[in-house]
This record gives C-alpha cells, sequence and structure tokens, in this order.
C-alpha cells in the first residue's frame, strides 16, 4: 500500500503528526495554565508575603538547589556556617518553615525551625510564627506520630544517607506548617502507638527505628509483630501456626476473594473441597477470621443435608487448634468480608466468638451422630441418661425430708449445703459421697427447688415444717442403694472432666500473663 500510493501515506503521517504536537500544545498549554493558577493562589493567600519567582520552574530550582545546599544565584557549595542562614532566607513556597541544611543534623530540624525564624526577615519570620504556634497546640505523641509520616514521605534509597535525612526533615516541618492535615488526622496523630512510645522525634528523624528493624510501611502493632515473629523465628521457637510464604498467601487471598465473590453470587460457586482445602490453610496461618468464614460457608453450601461427615471431621480438626490463643494471628493479613466493619458498629466483628458459636454447633453435629451410629458413644450416653432419671427420682424423694430439716431449711450457702444434703440422706438409710451430694444439688437447682439469693446466697423453696417429735423414718431412700454406685461413677466422671476444664482455663490465663509481662 505504501509502494502504490506514497502520498496517502506521507498524508496520513503528516496527519497523526499533526495530532500528537496538537496535544502536546493543549497538554502544555493545561500545565501553564495550572501553574498560573497556583501562583497566583499563593501570591493573594495568607502566605503571600514570600516572594513569588518567575513560576513553577523557579520553585523547582529554588528547590532542588536547597537540597544540594547551593545558593539560589550560584551552583557552588555553601559554607557550613551560613547554612542556617540561607535557608530561612530562600525557603520555597510550598514550605513555610525553614529546611535544614544537609550539613546540620537531621534530628534538630524542629528546633532549627523555631530559631531560624526568630533570625530571618519579616516574611519569614511571620510564616514561622505560624509554625510555632501550630507545634505548640500538638502533644508529644502528635508530634512523634508526625515524625514517623515525616519518614514515610521523605524516605528514599541512597548512598548518601545526610541527603535523606535532610529531605525528611524538610518533609518534617511542611508536615507541621500544614494546618490542614494536621486538623484533617487529628485523631489519629493523637493516638499511641508501639512505636510512638519507644522513639523520640529526633530518633525517629534519624531513622532509628529502621536500625532496630522495623518496617515503618507497615501498620505500627503489625510491624512490632513482625519483627517479634522474625526473632522468634531465627532463634528457632515455635510461633504456634505457620509464617506462609508471600505466594501462598498471595494464592489463600485470591482464593478467599473468588468464593467471596460466588457467595455474593457474582461468580460460579467454589466446590465443598476447595473451601475445605482454603479453611485449613487458613487455619495453619493462624488465620481465625477467615479460617471462621470458611467454615460458615461450608455450613451454608450443606444446609439441607448437613456437612458430611468427609468435611465434618477435618474441619473441626483444623479449627480446633485456634482455641489456643497463641495459635492465632495477633495482626491477620487476610482481608474480607470478616474483616469489613459491621452495620451500625465501629469496627470488625470478634472472629473469636464466631469461633466459639461455630465449635459448638460442630461439637454437637458430631455427637448426634456418632449416638446414631451406636457402639461406645451411644452406650456411654444412655448410661449418663439412666443416671440422670435417677437423680430426678431421687431429688423429688429428698425434697419433702429437707424440707422438715430446719438446718438445711437455715443454710444460706452452696457449699456447706453439701454436707447438709449428704447427712439427711444417710438420716433416711442413704449413704451417699460428696461428688452425689453435689450432684444432687446441681438437679436440685436445676428444677428450682434449691434458688439463688443475693449474689452467691441460695435457700430452699419450700420451707421447714414444724417440729413433731417423730424420729426419721430410716426406709425412707434406702430403695435408692442399689443405684449408688453407678451414680458415684458417673459423679466423679462428670468432676473429672470439670477439673480438667477448669486447669486448661487456668493454663490459659498464666500463659497469658507471662506473654504479657514479657511484653
Amino acid at each position: 500500500f505504501a509502494l502504490e500510493r506514497p502520498s496517502a501515506l506521507c498524508t496520513r503521517v503528516h496527519l497523526r503528526f499533526s495530532r500528537q504536537q496538537s496535544s502536546s500544545h493543549r497538554r502544555r498549554r493545561r500545565q501553564q495554565r495550572r501553574g498560573r493558577r497556583m501562583v497566583a493562589t499563593l501570591r493573594h493567600s495568607s502566605f503571600g508575603v514570600l516572594r513569588m519567582g518567575r513560576g513553577l520552574s523557579r520553585l523547582t530550582l529554588l528547590r532542588s538547589n536547597l537540597l544540594k545546599g547551593q545558593s539560589s544565584k550560584s551552583r557552588r557549595p555553601r559554607p557550613a556556617a551560613s547554612a542556617q542562614a540561607s535557608a530561612s532566607v530562600a525557603t520555597p513556597p510550598v514550605a513555610t518553615a525553614p529546611v535544614a541544611s544537609p550539613d546540620a543534623a537531621p534530628v534538630a530540624a524542629l528546633p532549627l525551625a523555631a530559631s531560624s525564624a526568630a533570625s530571618s526577615s519579616g516574611s519569614a519570620a511571620g510564616l514561622s510564627a505560624v509554625a510555632v504556634a501550630a507545634d505548640a497546640e500538638l502533644s508529644e505523641t502528635a508530634h512523634r506520630n508526625v515524625a514517623f509520616e515525616a519518614v514515610r514521605i521523605g524516605n528514599y534509597y541512597s548512598e548518601d544517607q545526610a541527603e535523606v535525612l535532610a529531605y525528611i526533615a524538610q518533609m518534617h516541618s511542611e508536615l507541621l506548617n500544614d494546618a490542614k492535615f494536621l486538623r484533617k488526622y487529628a485523631a489519629k496523630l493523637n493516638k499511641e502507638n508501639g512505636l510512638s512510645t519507644q522513639y523520640t522525634v529526633p530518633e525517629i528523624l534519624a531513622k532509628k527505628h529502621e536500625a532496630d528493624g522495623f518496617d515503618l510501611f507497615l501498620p505500627a502493632d503489625e510491624a512490632i509483630y513482625v519483627k517479634e515473629t522474625a526473632e522468634r523465628k531465627a532463634a528457632g521457637l515455635d510461633l504456634g501456626y505457620e509464617e506462609p510464604d508471600p505466594v501462598v498467601y498471595g494464592e489463600l487471598q485470591e482464593g478467599l476473594t473468588e468464593a467471596a465473590y460466588a457467595a455474593a453470587g457474582e461468580c460460579a460457586p467454589l466446590g465443598p473441597d476447595e473451601l475445605l482445602f482454603l479453611l485449613q490453610h487458613c487455619c495453619r496461618a493462624g488465620e481465625v477470621g477467615a479460617a471462621v468464614w470458611g467454615a460458615e460457608r461450608l455450613e451454608a453450601v450443606h444446609e439441607d443435608a448437613g456437612v458430611p461427615d468427609e468435611i465434618l471431621n477435618p474441619m473441626f480438626e483444623a479449627l480446633k487448634p485456634l482455641l489456643r490463643p497463641r495459635s492465632c494471628r495477633n495482626e491477620p493479613r487476610l482481608t474480607g468480608p470478616w474483616s469489613e466493619k459491621s452495620k451500625g458498629k465501629t469496627g470488625p466483628p470478634n472472629p473469636r466468638r464466631g469461633l466459639g458459636l461455630l465449635l459448638m454447633r460442630l461439637a454437637e453435629l458430631r455427637k448426634t451422630r456418632e449416638l446414631a451410629k451406636g457402639g461406645d458413644a451411644s452406650a456411654r450416653a444412655d448410661r449418663s441418661a439412666q443416671g440422670e432419671e435417677t437423680l430426678g427420682r431421687l431429688c423429688t424423694a429428698l425434697v419433702p425430708l429437707l424440707a422438715q430439716d430446719s438446718e438445711a431449711a437455715a443454710c444460706k450457702r452452696r457449699g456447706p449445703l453439701v454436707p447438709i444434703l449428704a447427712r439427711v440422706c444417710k438420716d433416711y438409710g442413704l449413704e451417699v459421697s460428696t461428688p452425689v451430694a453435689w450432684d444432687i444439688l446441681r438437679v436440685l437447682e436445676q428444677s428450682g427447688e434449691v434458688q439463688p439469693v443475693d449474689k452467691r446466697g441460695v435457700e430452699l423453696k419450700h420451707k421447714a415444717a414444724p417440729a413433731t417429735g417423730e424420729p426419721p423414718n430410716p426406709v425412707g431412700l434406702k430403695p435408692f442403694s442399689a443405684a449408688v454406685a453407678e451414680l458415684d461413677a458417673l459423679a466423679r466422671d462428670r468432676l473429672g472432666r470439670r477439673r480438667s476444664r477448669q486447669k486448661s482455663r487456668e493454663q490459659g490465663k498464666s500463659a497469658k500473663r507471662r506473654r504479657e509481662e514479657g511484653s
């Protein structure tokens, strides 16, 4: 085509070049107009006392010269003695406070701003007075958080760290003079975190936290957690959960995002095997919120027939270790519907509450299916049900006997009432152990025959009848003598499980105290 019609090709190339030139010309004109508007705004603002140069090019050159330690008229290095004075004179319009020179210590940027403002000309003195007034209103925590923000903005890689620290000091000065920034983020700046309590403003501007191994571009608590995790891994200590590679985390996040879209009906649903795979890896990584959400999605998929055993058992075994606090990640890294704020709430829901309710539902479902299969579990359930039925009949026969006992009617505490129950049973021909007496008290409380009083007191529902002078009937409870051995075995088994749970709770509390003391 080009060989047959060269003129058409030339015309087409010329038109395309003309369009490009026209587009570049319009873009350049827009930039010029935007620059003129910005200059006019700065001239007529409250800070318009600064003398402007000849447009944005002059401002850019002035800023670069300041960073390089040169004056506005010469590119030769300035003497160190006059660095502070020249910085106060040649301050760019975007930074109303003077900028520390590279030769000066970067950690002293804030005091230098106040001192140079006091010794500068009238315009710079007016601007620095505003900076000092805004600076005086900030708390120490806000000062440190502003310094952290300056490091986030001004930090970059360079072999000349003095130049980097000087630029960070300039950003810090600009942020202190930015009234809109300070007003907008006042609540966030005044909030303490793990890093703001460890470092002072000069240390932050000198990047001491970076030398200590903290990643400032992460949230403060997560940065501390990441460092502690790395130290524990380097020392060979057990974290309680796995630390997957970033690639694995990316795959988990992608799979959970797809599952969330499927739950919203925006894409094809995931299979139960895929959801179980995501759930197991979330549990290993200590992601409680993502794991609970995945388990609830599996329940929703099998809502009609219930979760099958081939998925129920692996799901329960994967979720159970998350009951230990050390197996859960303090700062979750996976995001999704579980990390969103609830309607009317100030933050996302607590995933541990959902975890407890979920495990209760799964445990109940497993127990029901084990009983339906028969075997040892069914035999234990039948034995426990028979013992409860015998205890109910024993308590029904014991209630009128307790009503005739004045000591039982006068007792107001649960502990002293237990030996009284054992004595009354013995008086009427039935000798029971202390665990059985505790079981009798439990059944009486459940039936309402023993009622709570105040916070810790109890009392009998039926008061003592008038004394008749007749001796107690020794045959009253003898028919229950054959079931005493079985009741005692069941009571001791129940007491053993209770002590095991109490011991686990105490171990968890002591472990939590050790973690808090160590931190």
